[in-house]
């Protein structure tokens, strides 16, 4: 009941995430090519107002003047023509009273202008002033409820921003399409979850249907195996498509621009300049000019196949406009957006190509060329656009073919996998009655083994199993009277261990805690417990990765070696090492300690070398791996001289430890109790992280 509930909710969960998150990226991608729409259709509003015309409207009686009327005139044509719902206004950034920079409101499409009302400066709008460059928000909420804006810059004769154009989208059906979303995603969730609760009670169920559901889909190897090869199959054939996909629209969208660019950069060498500089000059569509240069582009759209129209563009300041066009009904002189790889191609002469991109007019892949006159300045761009539709319909055709192959991959997968698995199943059935027959302690086993597959080298396994389980028996029998963990593995590789006893040259470190009975005296005995779990955790697995050997915990002190079972020569070195992360990593626990409210714990660790005797010392019934000697007792006596957070050595091992003990200070010749000279010691300090 407990595992149905699990994977019911699991996969509940993943479908859930998974739906949600297709929704958010389609709300998404809507939030983005709107916001696209409205910078395209700021820029457009902001080319069409006249700086210097701005400036003077200062005061709050010039909204009755002439430059704010006709400011507000060209608004609001820009909002009819593109029927936004909301006012376009225009924004001046200013100092305000506290010292920070701000906007106010200068000129706006409503019917009662609020000229000087304050608008705080967000941070969309900082590129806008700063590098008068467009730009546009996500989905925002305002005390006015949710938006989309798009931002465009009015610049001065010097180029600066001079006042911010705001094109606003209310957005709060957006807003109701995420709740949908999450709620669909919810709905989606519980039914999945749902239904697979049913589907596993139905195969679990104690009936004789449910165990045929159950030995049709889980107890069969066979078919496990096969739909684990057909399922992968499937996920396989899936992130084949979509990155394939993926790869296909970049193919498509650069197979676009090629083409695009190509036809663009052509014609344009193919316009007689003179006459397009004619037809600029007159902005009319009823000269011969005209309809010569537009004959022109009707003949380079029809050699190119081009579905869309050509049409040319000559800059006016911060704007464009249209000038010949294949169109039947013309529209020489209307206003275009100055995208920025258009404003580069007339400065610099270089062609362009963008997209997808969306603006004021959908979503397009573009491309343009300079068309230049007698003495090699740019007079005009010749642009081509195709929508993005085309692409998603190329795209469309690709998916389908994939798909229709992928479910010819999946449906010849699927038997495939269904016969390698029922030949897979086959031997193992032999290797389970052979593991039952082990298990009731007959270990007369003789599996087949003629495969030279994985299978046959399971059954050789399994014979192998059989021949050495007495063996391991003994074995797992022998190292349970073992604290050292090294002493086993050791034994299993060479089975040439001293147990008996041994003369070995160690290091021996003992670390104690400092102040410990000041620091649990405040605590219960299982808070005790679990804080010495944590700190020994700590210790150990340094100890390990240093390939040391745990001797014993001693209340709130460890002793550990390093040289024995297994010899090394760089001993001294490993155990200085040891001591060092164990003080750098006790002391990022103490930090998370102290940050939770709790005291630190003071580590003192001290370091002795010499001779020992590594040995067992117990009864028959049990042992204990330990080391006997003078290095024993000098390293207990070097930690109690061990002050909190510090590592205390003797000069030998200093010595001898090379670049692990760079550091240490020198600490002089100290009085040890049961040694008759003064040990010369080495210290290593480090501060301890204060409560």
């Amino acid at each position: 009941m407990q595992r149905r509930l699990i994977i019911a909710v699991v996969l509940g969960v993943v479908a859930a995430v998974a739906t949600w998150g297709a929704a958010e990226l389609q709300l998404r991608q809507q939030i983005l090519e709107e916001a696209e729409r409205l910078a395209s259709i700021s820029a457009e509003a902001a080319a069409g107002i006249d700086a210097a015309a701005h400036e003077r409207i200062q005061e709050p009686e010039d909204v009755d003047g002439p430059d704010f009327v006709a400011i507000r005139q060209h608004l609001r044509e820009v909002a009819d023509r593109y029927q936004l719902t909301s006012p376009v206004y225009t924004l001046r950034p200013v100092d305000t009273d506290t010292g920070d920079r701000g906007t106010i409101f200068v000129v706006m499409t409503n019917a009662t202008p609020f000229f000087g009302h304050g608008y705080r400066l967000t941070p969309e709008m900082v590129p806008v002033v700063r590098d008068a460059e467009r730009a546009m928000t996500g989905l925002y909420r305002s005390p006015n409820g949710w938006w989309i804006s798009g931002l465009a810059p009015v610049r001065d004769a010097r180029g600066e921003t001079v006042a911010v154009v705001s094109c606003d989208r209310p957005s709060g059906d957006l807003v109701l399409a995420r709740a949908r979303g999450v709620l669909l995603a919810g709905f989606s969730g519980l039914v999945w979850g749902l239904l697979v609760w049913l589907v596993t009670g139905a195969l679990l169920a104690p009936t004789r249907q449910g165990r045929r559901l159950a030995d049709l889909f889980v107890g069969r190897l066979s078919t496990r195996i096969g739909l684990a090869g057909a399922g992968t199959l499937v996920l396989t054939v899936l992130l084949l498509g979509v990155l394939g996909h993926l790869r296909d629209k970049a193919l498509v969208v650069d197979g676009l621009e090629e083409r695009l660019g190509a036809v663009v950069q052509v014609g344009a060498l193919q316009l007689d300049p003179a006459v397009h500089a004619r037809v600029a000059a007159s902005l009319r569509d009823d000269t011969d000019d005209f309809e010569a240069l537009r004959q022109s582009l009707r003949e380079i759209q029809e050699a190119a196949d081009l579905p869309t129209p050509l049409y040319t563009l000559v800059r006016d300041g911060e704007r464009t406009r249209f000038v010949g066009m294949t169109q039947e009904t013309p529209f020489v002189g209307d206003v275009y957006d100055l995208r920025p790889g258009v404003r580069q191609t007339f400065e610099t002469g270089v062609p362009g190509v963008e997209g997808p991109y969306s603006d004021a007019h959908g979503r397009w892949v573009s491309a343009w060329a300079p068309v230049k006159d007698a003495q090699g300045d740019v007079i005009a761009v010749l642009q081509a656009d195709l929508p993005v539709d085309d692409v998603d319909m190329q795209l469309g055709n690709r998916d389908l073919e994939r798909l229709v192959a992928g479910l010819v991959a999946v449906l010849t997968g699927f038997f495939v996998w269904s016969f390698i698995a029922r030949s897979i199943a086959r031997p193992v059935a032999e290797v389970a009655r052979a593991t039952e027959r082990i298990q009731q302690g007959d270990y007369a086993v003789a599996l087949a083994e003629d495969r030279a597959d994985e299978v046959g080298e399971l059954m050789r396994a399994t014979n192998r199993m059989a021949r050495g389980l007495k063996e391991r028996e003994l074995l797992r029998t022998m190292f349970g009277k073992y604290m050292a963990t090294q002493v086993a593995s050791e034994l299993l590789a060479t089975g040439q261990v001293e147990l008996s006893g041994e003369e070995r040259e160690v290091s021996v470190l003992i670390s104690d805690i400092r102040g410990y009975t000041a620091l649990t005296e405040e605590l219960s005995a299982a808070e005790v417990v679990a804080l010495l779990n944590e700190y020994f955790g700590i210790l150990v697995e340094v100890v390990m990765e240093h390939d040391g050997v745990i001797d014993k915990f001693m209340g709130d002190a460890l002793l550990c070696w390093f040289g024995a079972p297994v010899p090394r020569d760089d001993h001294r070195s490993a155990a200085v090492s040891a001591a060092l992360a164990i003080q750098e990593r006790t002391a990022a626990w103490n930090q998370a300690r102290v940050a939770q409210g709790k005291r630190p714990v003071a580590t003192g660790i001290g370091i002795a070398d010499g001779e020992v005797v590594v040995g067992n010392i117990g009864s028959s019934e049990r042992l204990e791996y330990t080391a006997i000697g003078d290095a024993v007792n000098l390293a207990s006596r070097l930690c109690s001289q061990a002050g909190a957070g510090e590592v205390v050595v003797t000069r030998r091992v200093w010595s001898d430890a090379g670049e692990a003990a760079t550091g240490f200070d020198d600490g002089g010749a100290i009085a040890v109790k049961g040694v008759r000279e003064p040990v010369d010691v080495r210290r290593w300090v480090t501060a301890v992280v204060a409560a």
